[in-house]
């Protein structure tokens, strides 16, 4: 049983073939869930109307422009990078990234109001930079996730944004309250036609990218340890937890099952899903284990 994008509820879902959007039964239809990629929809339809009446093959009379690769070329570089509805979807998922960054640096229970606590304790000691610092990863690891399997697939002349789900704010606020690090707060929507090498790449592509900021945090973590010779530090601490964040939230959505990223890239390449996952937890057994007793 998936779990639908837009009601949160369990079903024999639906994936949508225009914006890849997992839904139920009553919210599969394009119409039904507000699909971002409903102009695509109407073209399909409008095609096939289309073919159905004249003798011309289709691609006389109606250019795809997702199916052909040099097309697709000539539009990268002519794309919006970002739409004004995808900003405000954006804003949104910043705040509730901070607020739950601010619920786990405080720890359950009441993590919410115990990080607000922290950060003033560690303004008035003198360490401000310490709060801002786990923030601002929190919202780092996240943005690098999400821009990665957007700018992917942008990269193959795809339609990507960024869009808050129904779950989403279930999932932020949950977080919130028991001090999770979830970052479900929306899905980066994908449309147009792409093979299931592009599909798969497009959602390897998040899991790799906080796996490189994991590994770019033990290289400054081995740096800082051999320039103070050992000596306990608070910045080791920082790269430490981002290590942690980083390797946790690329294993999590390296699950092998819908809705996450694991389950498309394990479709496509079993070896590739394997390597990252063995890599994701030698990362895992470094920021627990290892060197936090350094």
């Amino acid at each position: 049983m998936a779990t639908c994008s837009l009601c949160g509820k369990e079903d024999l879902c639906f994936t949508c073939p225009y914006c890849n959007g997992v839904f139920c039964a009553e919210h599969r239809l394009p119409e039904s869930h507000g699909c971002p990629s409903l102009h695509l929809a109407r073209d399909h339809a409008r095609r096939r109307i289309i073919e159905s009446f004249s003798p011309v093959p289709m691609e006389e009379v109606y250019e795809e422009p997702d199916n052909r690769r040099g097309h697709r070329q000539k539009r990268r570089g002519s794309q919006h990078r970002f739409s004004s509805t995808e900003i405000k979807h954006l804003l949104i998922s910043t705040i509730l990234v901070i607020l739950v960054s601010i619920s786990i640096m405080g720890r359950p229970p009441l993590g919410f109001v115990n990080g607000f606590f922290i950060i003033a304790q560690s303004v008035i000691a003198g360490y401000w930079w310490f709060p801002v610092a786990v923030i601002g990863l929190f919202l780092v690891s996240f943005m690098v996730h999400e821009f990665a399997h957007k700018f992917t697939a942008q990269h193959y002349g795809l339609w990507s944004e960024f869009r808050m789900t129904t779950q989403g704010y279930y999932l932020s606020a949950m977080a919130i309250l028991f001090s999770i690090p979830i970052f479900g707060t929306g899905v980066m929507y994908s449309a147009g036609t792409r093979s299931l090498r592009e599909d798969g790449k497009i959602n390897m592509a998040g899991p790799l990218s906080n796996a490189i900021l994991a590994t770019l945090f033990v290289i400054a973590f081995l740096l800082e340890y051999a320039i103070t010779g050992g000596t306990i530090s608070v910045l080791r601490l920082v790269f430490t937890y981002a290590i942690q964040l980083n390797a946790v939230l690329a294993a999590f959505n390296m699950i092998p099952i819908p809705p996450f990223d694991g389950a498309t890239v394990i479709k496509w390449n079993r070896i590739a899903w394997g390597a990252l996952m063995l890599y994701l937890v030698f990362m895992l057994i470094l920021g627990y284990f290892v060197l936090p007793i350094l």
